[in-house]
């Protein structure tokens, strides 16, 4: 049952990264290099909404912090980050957006950031264990770090707790409204 709940909730999800546009290369690069701000408009509005869900449900009870995978913060994540940013950056595509990609663009160039993005996943799973012996994820390791402090059982930012997410949510859906559609 959980297999097909993640295949609704994928498709679900790739819909909507078509229907807004975020699947085109083209209005990715667009809005990096912000002569089109619509995309990031909805990014923004979604992150904000889906913080305030998260702090409301939680501040009422009905969703448990158990039910997220938080993961350490680490050199590691930060060498990812910086590796995932330059690479979105350049080829205006993720994980999430380049499925969705298919139907706009060059198959040929889509299929390779899927299969070069699988390579790198398998590549990195066969170097895990270098790494970690170099000490890449001990490294600046701050343990399973939140922004807010939703849980007594993670270290936190802010000690500010579901309020201080719902006030991040509504700044983000906030400044969302407020940028306007096209910058330069």
């Amino acid at each position: 049952m959980n297999i097909l709940l993640a295949v609704f909730l994928g498709g679900l999800f790739g819909y909507a990264l078509y229907t807004v546009g975020a699947a085109k290369r083209s209005n990715i690069r667009s809005m990096l290099r912000l002569e089109n701000l619509e995309l990031m408009k909805i990014i923004l509005f979604a992150i904000g909404f889906a913080s305030s869900l998260l702090a409301l449900t939680t501040w009422m009870g009905l969703f448990e912090l158990k039910h997220l995978s938080i993961k350490e913060m680490h050199a590691g994540v930060l060498l990812g980050g910086l590796i995932f940013g330059v690479g979105f950056g350049a080829l205006g595509g993720c994980p999430g957006t380049v499925l969705a990609a298919l139907p706009y663009t060059n198959k040929i160039k889509t299929l390779a950031m899927i299969f070069g993005g699988l390579f790198g996943a398998w590549a990195f799973s066969l170097s895990y264990g270098w790494w970690q012996e170099q000490g890449l994820f001990a490294a600046w390791n701050l343990g399973k770090l939140t922004l807010f402090q939703l849980s007594e059982a993670y270290p936190a930012v802010f000690v500010w707790g579901p309020e201080g997410l719902l006030f991040l949510g509504a700044l983000l859906m906030l400044t969302a409204w407020l940028i306007p559609k096209q910058f330069i």
